[in-house]
């Protein structure tokens, strides 16, 4: 059987259709797929054998505040935590981060996002060690539990192994998810 004139019309316009297809799809796909620098910033290491006890590093995780914070072996404050003001795995933050003398917590207040000071010797307010946030009074333990303020919740934590002495934020290990 031989092909006509108008097969060959209809095979062109298609092949030509399906190219401006791709075409047009490719931004798209190139759009919505992560950038070189996201993926870059996905994971963050610290090297927490130059961190003092009780002393806090700041560092950037996807665009976010991190704080780095190293407790003294033993470390035993205890806190008066509002223990309604849990996490989103229904916890609080010391029950996840129990027995770990280093770790990260995002460095953003839950209740409208400023960015807390670190206190490790406590203040006039609260004589431990604490996170607290000048602009609305917001106080948190070490580890980013509630104690007193309006935030609504805890310090979010991200993903976090420890390796040797290196910090690795944003692959899970002791923290497994983003809570």
């Amino acid at each position: 059987m031989e092909a006509s004139r108008r097969d060959f019309i209809n095979l062109a316009i298609g092949g030509m259709g399906a190219i401006g297809a791709l075409g047009a799809l490719y931004p798209v796909v190139k759009t919505l797929a992560p950038s070189a620098a996201s993926l870059a910033s996905a994971k963050v290491e610290i090297d927490t054998s130059q961190l003092q006890d009780m002393q806090v590093r700041v560092t950037s995780w996807k665009g976010k505040p991190v704080f780095v914070v190293k407790l003294p072996e033993g470390f035993s404050e205890s806190y008066d935590v509002i223990k309604e003001r849990t996490n989103d795995a229904g916890k609080l933050n010391e029950e996840l981060l129990k027995g770990q003398r280093v770790f990260a917590v995002v460095g953003i207040c839950t209740h409208l996002g400023c960015i807390p000071l670190w206190a490790p010797s406590g203040d006039s307010d609260l004589q431990k060690s604490h996170h607290h946030c000048p602009c609305h009074g917001g106080i948190y333990t070490p580890w980013g539990d509630v104690v007193g303020g309006p935030p609504p919740r805890p310090l979010f934590i991200p993903p976090q192994k420890l390796e040797g002495t290196k910090l690795v934020i944003g692959e899970p290990g002791f923290i497994k998810e983003f809570v």
